[in-house]
C-alpha cells in the first residue's frame, strides 16, 4: 500500500474535521440521527472534490461482535480495500450504529437503515448518489450489511425500520453471522446469555427463536436478492465457516448470484483478507455489480 496515503488514512481517523488529499477527502463525524441525548454519525470518504461529480456509494458497517468497535477502524482494519475502492472512483461511507450494551435488535438495524435515508437525502451535499449503494461490512458489520441487503429487496416482510429510499445493489460480507439461531448453537450446545449474539438479541437465541429468525440474513433470501460475496477462514471460532455456507446455500437455491472465498488455516479478522490475495476479488465483483465511472 501507498505509505502516504496510509499515513493519510491514519490520520483522518484521529481528525474530527474533514480532512483533504490529492487521493482522497473525508468528512467526519456527520451526525445522522439523534436517540434521546445520543448523536450517531457516519464518516464519508471521497476520491477528491475537484470533479463535482456524483460518486457510486458503498457503505461500510464496522465489526465488533455487535458490542465494540466504531466507523474510525477502517482505515486501519481495512486500508486496502480503502485505499483501493477510493481509486477506483467511489464513496464510502462508514457508518456507526447503537451497540448491544445501549439496544438491542432491531436496533442496530434501524440505526443503518436511517443512514443511509440520510445519505439518500443529503447526497448532493456530499457529492454522492445514495439511490444504489453496496454494502459491505466485517463480522458483525458483515451481518448487519447482509441483513440489510436481503431484507431491502424483501422490505414487505420487515416491519422494524423505516421504508428504504435506496435500493441495495450489491452485498460484501467478511465473515458475517448469517443464521443466528445456529450461531448460538455452537458445539450442539446453546451460547449463554452473555454471549456477543445473545446481547445483541436480549436473550439465548434458542430462548427466542422466532426473534433469531426474523434477525437472519438466511430468513429473507429470494430471487429479487442482490448478488453477495462472502469471504470466510476455515479455523474461524468465532463466526464458524458454515455461517457463510449456510447464505451460499440459500442464495444458490434462489438462484442469486454468489461467491464465498474461502482460506484455508486462518481464524476470525485474518489480516490477509484485507491484501492482495482477496481486495482484487472484491473489486471485480464491485465492477461487475456496480461499476463506477472510473471503470
Amino acid at each position: 500500500m501507498n505509505m502516504v496515503l496510509k499515513g493519510l488514512l491514519v490520520s483522518a481517523l484521529i481528525t474530527p474535521a474533514a480532512h483533504a488529499s490529492d487521493a482522497f477527502h473525508v468528512e467526519k463525524d456527520i451526525v445522522y440521527k439523534r436517540v434521546g441525548e445520543r448523536e450517531i454519525k457516519l464518516d464519508i470518504y471521497t476520491p477528491n472534490l475537484q470533479a463535482k461529480q456524483q460518486y457510486p456509494l458503498l457503505v461500510w458497517v464496522h465489526g465488533g461482535a455487535w458490542k465494540r468497535g466504531s466507523k474510525d477502524a477502517i482505515p486501519t482494519k481495512n486500508p486496502l480495500l480503502l485505499e483501493s475502492v477510493l481509486e477506483q472512483g467511489y464513496a464510502l461511507a462508514s457508518v456507526d450504529y447503537r451497540l448491544s450494551g445501549e439496544a438491542t435488535f432491531p436496533a442496530p438495524v434501524q440505526d443503518i437503515n436511517d443512514a443511509l435515508n440520510f445519505l439518500h437525502d443529503e447526497a448532493s451535499r456530499y457529492h454522492i448518489d445514495a439511490n444504489n449503494v453496496v454494502m459491505m461490512g466485517r463480522s458483525a458489520g458483515g451481518h448487519l450489511a447482509g441483513f440489510i441487503g436481503a431484507t431491502n429487496t424483501a422490505y414487505g416482510d420487515v416491519d422494524f425500520y423505516s421504508q428504504p429510499k435506496y435500493h441495495v445493489s450489491a452485498v460484501v460480507s467478511f465473515f458475517g453471522p448469517t443464521d443466528l439461531l445456529a450461531l448460538g448453537q455452537k458445539g450442539g450446545r446453546p451460547t449463554s446469555k452473555k454471549s456477543s449474539v445473545s446481547r445483541f438479541l436480549g436473550d439465548i437465541p434458542a430462548n427466542i427463536p422466532k426473534l433469531a429468525e426474523q434477525a437472519s440474513t438466511t430468513t429473507y433470501i429470494n430471487e429479487q436478492t442482490p448478488p453477495y460475496i462472502q469471504l470466510h477462514g476455515t479455523l474461524d471460532k468465532r463466526v464458524p465457516l458454515s455461517q457463510s455456507e449456510v447464505l451460499k446455500q440459500k442464495l444458490d437455491k434462489f438462484g442469486v448470484e454468489n461467491q464465498l472465498f474461502i482460506e484455508e488455516g486462518v481464524g476470525h479478522s485474518a489480516p490477509i483478507f484485507d491484501t492482495e490475495k482477496y481486495v482484487p476479488h472484491v473489486l471485480t465483483f464491485l465492477q461487475k455489480h456496480f461499476p463506477s465511472q472510473n471503470q
